[in-house]
């Protein structure tokens, strides 16, 4: 018998509402989630003209964890592709998971003119958020025994459109990366498959000519 679930779907709940969850894992497909949330966050104060201060926060943590999920999905597509053994590093860290990413996608373009578009925006976002939690929480957790504002109380302002234009051209950046890597996988899978079709194809003639020599063998001793 399956586990029960709260909040699931009845034939009354219109379409729009109904939700399919559980992707398998699919960081990309999270990534995608959150930066069109961002987006539509972004919309919305648009056509109202108002409400940035009260919704900054959700947009740019939204597009933030987009960048750490894709910079993760990019580091574990692109060392299945090169033989590179291990996954993503754990943490929230951009930075860190950057200089994880950046070596693996040198292997695959060792000179490509937007890793230094995408370290830029890595590392100012990583001024504003080090880890995370800055638009996420507005207090740290406990460090002997006192909570910190997240973010520094000198920060007083933004500029939420330069940000978000900066911070989606990295998306664009790491979404193309994921979307030719996952090509080359494809066509490293066909190749391999070919390989090894003609390997057996090989071994099956070997095979059958040896089976021919020795009845041959065979006839020329006993007959």
């Amino acid at each position: 018998m399956g586990t029960t679930f709260p909040w699931q779907p009845t034939a009354a709940r219109t379409v729009p509402e109904t939700v399919c969850v559980n992707s398998g894992g699919d960081l990309h497909l999270y990534a995608a989630g959150f930066r069109k949330g961002a987006e539509a966050l972004l919309e919305v104060v648009r056509s109202i003209g108002h409400g940035q201060d009260l919704l900054v926060c959700p947009i740019v943590y939204s597009l933030r964890h987009s960048v750490e999920l894709l910079l993760k999905q990019v580091t574990r597509a692109g060392r299945r592709l090169v033989d590179e053994p291990g996954d993503f590093p754990d943490g929230h860290r951009l930075d860190n998971l950057w200089s994880t990413c950046r070596p693996v996608l040198k292997k695959i373009w060792p000179s490509d003119p937007s890793y230094a578009k995408v370290e830029s925006v890595i590392t100012r976002l990583c001024e504003l958020d080090p880890k995370g939690e800055s638009f996420h929480y507005p207090v740290s957790t406990r460090r002997q025994g006192v909570r910190a504002t997240t973010l520094d109380p000198d920060l007083r302002h933004l500029d939420l459109g330069t940000l978000v234009s900066e911070v989606l051209e990295v998306i664009q950046l790491l979404n193309g990366a994921g979307t030719s890597i996952d090509a080359c996988m494809d066509t490293k899978y066909d190749m391999e498959e070919e390989a090894r079709a003609i390997e057996r194809e090989m071994r099956e003639d070997f095979e059958e000519q040896m089976r021919a020599e020795y009845a041959d063998e065979m006839r020329s001793n006993y007959l």
